[in-house]
């Protein structure tokens, strides 16, 4: 991987700017640079808030996708365009050699010195940087990790491998079942050379409560900190050195599947199987006292675990909405047979806010039932985080035609039309009305098991689907749901996402992980 694979991105907006928006956006960006002026100062970093980009955390690597979810608000949208209608000069690759598990986010580096930057991505067994030489997707460097000597099953191990992120200084970090690991170059600032294993964090004894506890999320607060959850509700920050940490344990009998978002104000978002918690970091410590800023809430958990869900309770990371003066809240889907979308007030509720009828808890701002356009509808799901951008939210059906209760064989059935889920459905927040309602359905698209991506560069929700059999990477328009464009990958297996991320890089370039390797949709020339 010799050539440059982009150091910079030109945001095609489709329309001219007017001079008093432009002195907006400067104003923006320059109100941006004095917030967030701290960090590792790598060149080229850009710390602005645009619109309704959440604020820029500057511990993690100045990139267009540098961990899991795009950002620690866990939105999945991006500034950055994806393709476009025309994908006629567009070029998919495939790299494969990945077995076990799915690498389910691959992150972007920041630019080395020559320009250059890398995917990194890794599985329970192997830990690897890949990107596009002459055109074709390939490895630049793999390394296999120590043996895991546990007797969790295949999709805990690589559950807890799956949150991921690269740092302003180039490292990545890999949770690795009561370990984080600190992978990077073992010539730094040279993008060709080996990996090596910089530093490793485990769990002390007498913090775990269970001899199956693992970690199940990983994210970065905006202090520099690393921050994870067990699949036991523990809550752990980190230092990126290694050299301290605190823990805070959350309710005995929760548990786990999902990971956790992080706002500017050291807030970390929990979902457990029976609570939602904003979590307050405190910079010495961590509680959810109110007094402190942090909170306990109830909300509609649901019973059984079917179809490709991996957990009791909320089947998404919850997501963070709202960014500077705007209302803000958490936004998750609760474990109802007839899923519901959820917002909290994520800070202080509104002192005149009454309590909405039927709903668990006063903090909950709405509370209202995905059906995907079927008002006859008594049941829906959905494994995958709400994708979200200013106002706007996203749930894709993740609902399966089955009675099988294997996740397994649910997420390789899931290719099949028959037994695929069609559908996905866009809500939006009214501030004026102070509610939620749902603004589009399009009942036609399946997307079987991947997490979206949204770009506000092209409006666009990117997501890997199937057309009668074959895997495709679909595109939907954000404001009318309706279809821009399918490009067809193929039938085989290997392009089964298996719950990986469809994440939006440079030149307008797509990446998904699959089931045995990871995949690339990019302009021919690039």
């Amino acid at each position: 991987m010799r050539e440059k694979w982009g150091e910079s991105v030109s945001i095609g907006l489709g329309f001219s700017i007017n001079k008093a928006i432009m002195a907006l956006l400067i104003v923006l960006i320059a109100l941006g640079a004095l917030l967030y002026t701290q960090g590792c100062k790598q060149p080229g970093a850009i710390d602005t808030i645009i619109l309704d980009e959440p604020p820029v955390n500057p511990f993690v690597a100045d990139s267009p996708w540098p961990m899991s979810h795009a950002n620690p608000y866990c939105q999945a949208s991006s500034l950055y365009p994806g393709p476009t209608e025309d994908t006629s000069e567009y070029k998919f690759d495939y790299l494969g050699e990945l077995m076990y598990y799915p690498p389910i986010t691959v992150a972007i580096s920041g630019a080395y010195p020559d320009g250059n930057r890398v995917l990194w991505g890794n599985t329970p067994t192997t830990v690897f940087k890949a990107g596009l030489d002459g055109g074709k997707l390939s490895y630049v460097e793999k390394m296999e990790k120590e043996p895991l000597n546990v007797t969790l099953s295949h999709i805990e191990c690589g559950l807890s491998n799956a949150y991921t992120l690269v740092d302003c200084e180039g490292t990545f970090f890999v949770p690795s079942i009561r370990k984080i690991f600190g992978y990077g170059d073992e010539v730094p600032g040279d993008p060709y050379s080996k990996i090596v294993t910089k530093r490793v964090f485990e769990i002390p004894e007498d913090q775990l409560r269970s001899e199956d506890e693992f970690i199940a999320g990983l994210n970065i607060a905006y202090d520099g900190m690393l921050v994870f959850i067990t699949n036991k509700a523990t809550v752990g920050v980190v230092s990126r050195s290694f050299d301290s940490a605190h823990f805070l344990h959350l309710g005995e009998d929760e548990e786990t599947s999902n990971s956790i978002a992080c706002d500017e104000d050291g807030g970390i978002y929990v979902v457990t199987s029976k609570l939602m918690y904003r979590v307050q970091w405190t910079g010495d410590g961590l509680t959810t006292n109110e007094s402190e800023g942090g909170w306990i809430a109830n909300y509609e958990t649901g019973g059984e675990v079917g179809g490709i869900r991996l957990g009791m309770g909320s089947g998404s990371t919850p997501t963070l909405m709202g960014t500077g003066e705007q209302d803000k809240f958490v936004v998750i889907t609760d474990g109802q047979d007839l899923m519901h979308i959820v917002l909290f007030w994520r800070d202080k509720i509104p002192s005149d806010w009454v309590q909405i009828p039927g709903t668990k808890d006063r903090r909950i701002a709405a509370q209202i039932p995905v059906t995907f356009g079927n008002p006859e509808a008594t049941e829906s799901s959905s494994e995958q985080s709400v994708c979200v951008r200013g106002y706007g939210a996203l749930v894709v059906n993740n609902q399966l035609n089955t009675t099988s209760e294997d996740p397994i064989i649910n997420i390789v059935m899931s290719q099949y039309p028959d037994v695929a889920p069609y559908g996905a459905e866009k809500f939006e927040w009214d501030p004026q009305t102070q509610e939620l309602r749902s603004v589009w359905v399009n009942e036609e698209v399946s997307l079987p098991n991947g997490i979206p991506a949204m770009s506000a560069a092209t409006n666009l929700i990117y997501d890997i689907g199937q057309r009668s059999g074959n895997w495709t990477w679909e595109a939907l328009d954000w404001d009318t749901g309706k279809p821009v464009f399918s490009y067809e990958i193929g039938s085989d297996p290997q392009y089964n996402s298996c719950w990986a991320a469809t994440e939006i890089g440079l030149d307008g370039r797509l990446y998904s992980g699959s089931v045995t390797g990871m995949m690339c949709l990019h302009p021919e020339a690039s």
